[in-house]
């Protein structure tokens, strides 16, 4: 009778640590993105964007919008005004950072950005004669982003962060 209760108590707490498992692994993605070891030039918070809320008190400074469906996925979009002069902006979202010198919802002249991977690098420049100071400010603001998600996000009770590496590598290829 022991050996049956026992078995029964196994079975009963391991499938409550099954189910906990991708319910951490989601609730704590922007800790474990940011934390994770990644290539410079590589953002593994970006491909987080779609389907993970960005609370905005990771992101001081960013106004923090989901611009997918009401019943759709979430589609978090980052984006910031007046970053080096009057009546610029920065948008960030899974697919690109943009920097524009004029707001605007169409491309034009002056928008200069970065196309990313599945999985968060930096794919190629939207267009190939950026100037660099554009360059420099995409990529410092995607590092300054970074940073505040990661001193921001709290730390999970539970640090699975061996098992988000792993599954990052085979999800975002």
């Amino acid at each position: 009778m022991k050996k049956v209760i026992i078995i029964i108590i196994s079975v009963v707490v391991g499938l409550f640590i099954l189910i906990r498992i991708p319910i951490n692994l989601r609730s704590n993605a922007y800790y474990y993105a940011t934390h994770m070891p990644h290539n410079r030039k590589q953002y593994p918070f970006i491909p987080v964007l779609l389907g993970h809320w960005l609370p905005a008190r990771y992101t001081p400074g960013y106004e923090t919008r989901n611009t997918g469906s009401t019943r759709g996925p979430l589609i978090i979009r980052l984006t910031k005004d007046n970053l080096q002069r009057k009546g610029d902006f920065l948008e960030i979202d899974e697919y690109a950072a943009v920097y524009s010198l004029t707001r605007a919802d169409q491309m034009t002249d002056d928008n200069y950005g970065l196309y990313f991977s599945n999985s968060g690098k930096v794919k190629q420049e939207i267009k190939q004669n950026m100037p660099n100071y554009s360059r420099k400010l995409i990529y410092d603001e995607l590092d300054y982003v970074q940073k505040e998600i990661k001193q921001n996000t709290p730390k999970p009770k539970v640090n699975l962060q061996w098992i988000w590496n792993i599954w990052f590598k085979i999800h975002y290829r």
